[in-house]
């Protein structure tokens, strides 16, 4: 006979030395998209390769909980299904939604993303299924950012296309913190009447987490100032009032461009980059302001920094920051560039802000130690 339990620590000794263990797992969601497509074929079904990954998706693992779906939608939509039945029949949402969802809360859209939310809300969706669905991407975005490999098995090409685009946008531990806000929200949202009320909130928060100056950037920081090394400007987004921005204009870059050979204006391009990160990556808007476009060469986009701002190109000049840019300079000028990073002289440093100079000589100093500006 066959005994299952998901408890087998509780069982006596006297019946496990008697038992053969099969410990069952969950089944990657690519083969059960394949396995339906199999069927789909015997019983000469035309199955969608879309509908049979959002039945796999829903299955969450269960081979037979896949057949049982099937099944409804042979019943309710005949013999040809797409992923548009799936999502009516059984109330998912399309993996492109979500990503498209996830996407204008890593950019920062508040109003696009709870635009998107009260759109599914009033389809009719599940806001239960629909939060679980957001935390399941984020923790695949976070897999593929360790180990893009690892979700070779369970995410389709399409969407592994998307993680390559998004995981730039943000670090690690941004992605862990917003796993842990939705994760919460989703744990009140279950007891709470007002489902949508509890999700919106979670978005807010979550878009606000990213605007904040992480504790490592603090620490990072107050490193350098004991070291007597320049401090970078402080990395949280969306840093610095409309307001201060006005009182305080200034252009990419005021240098010269060298000669180049690619026939091309590199204070152009680079003012495009610049007006792009204010509303898809404001948190690094900071730093790209020290940075001045030299010249470009081959396939080679030269950057130039102040000799004070050292620590600021380093921050640009990591992986994550350089990926990004360099796609936003593909998506912006249509071909592949490979960023250059150097320390130049005579570079006109950020001006300064405009209410900073009728400030005690302290306030002045600690204002340019810090990079930071004065607010009311």
């Amino acid at each position: 006979f066959c005994l299952a339990t998901t408890e087998p620590e509780k069982l006596p000794i006297t019946i496990l030395s008697r038992c053969q263990r099969f410990d069952l797992h969950r089944i990657a969601t690519n083969l059960i998209a394949q396995q339906l497509q199999s069927i789909a074929t015997k019983e000469k079904l035309t199955l969608a390769a879309a509908a049979a990954h959002a039945i796999a998706r829903g299955a969450e693992g269960g081979m037979r909980d896949a057949e049982s779906m099937l099944d409804q939608l042979v019943a309710f939509c005949g013999e040809k299904i797409e992923e548009a039945d799936v999502l009516n029949v059984f109330g998912f949402s399309s993996q492109q939604m979500v990503a498209d969802f996830v996407g204008r809360i890593l950019r920062g859209e508040t109003a696009d993303a709870l635009a998107l939310l009260h759109e599914q809300c009033e389809a009719g969706k599940d806001m239960m299924k629909l939060m679980s669905d957001t935390i399941a991407y984020l923790r695949d975005l976070l897999v593929f950012k360790v180990k893009p490999d690892a979700l070779s098995d369970e995410a389709s090409t399409e969407t592994r296309a998307v993680f390559a685009e998004q995981a730039p946008l943000l670090e690690t531990d941004r992605v862990l913190e917003l796993i842990d806000q939705f994760a919460a929200a989703e744990g009140r949202m279950k007891w709470a009447p007002n489902k949508k009320l509890h999700f919106e909130v979670a978005v807010i928060r979550a878009i606000q987490t990213l605007d904040q100056t992480t504790l490592d950037e603090v620490i990072e920081n107050l490193n350098a100032l004991r070291d007597g090394n320049p401090v970078a400007a402080v990395a949280g987004r969306g840093s610095g009032s409309k307001k201060a921005d006005a009182a305080r204009p200034r252009e990419p870059t005021t240098t010269k461009s060298v000669a180049n050979d690619s026939g091309i204006d590199v204070n152009e391009i680079w003012g495009k980059v610049v007006a792009q990160i204010k509303t898809r990556r404001p948190f690094i808007k900071s730093w790209i302001e020290e940075a001045h476009p030299l010249g470009a060469s081959g396939r080679n986009f030269e950057l130039g920094f102040p000799q004070d701002q050292q620590m600021v190109m380093e921050h640009l000049s990591s992986r994550a920051n350089r990926e990004f840019l360099e796609a936003l300079l593909k998506e912006i000028s249509g071909r592949e560039w490979a960023l250059k990073f150097s320390l130049k002289e005579n570079l006109p440093g950020k001006a300064p802000a405009a209410k900073s100079k009728n400030a005690p000589a302290i306030v002045r100093e600690a204002l340019e130690m810090f990079k930071g500006e004065i607010k009311t």
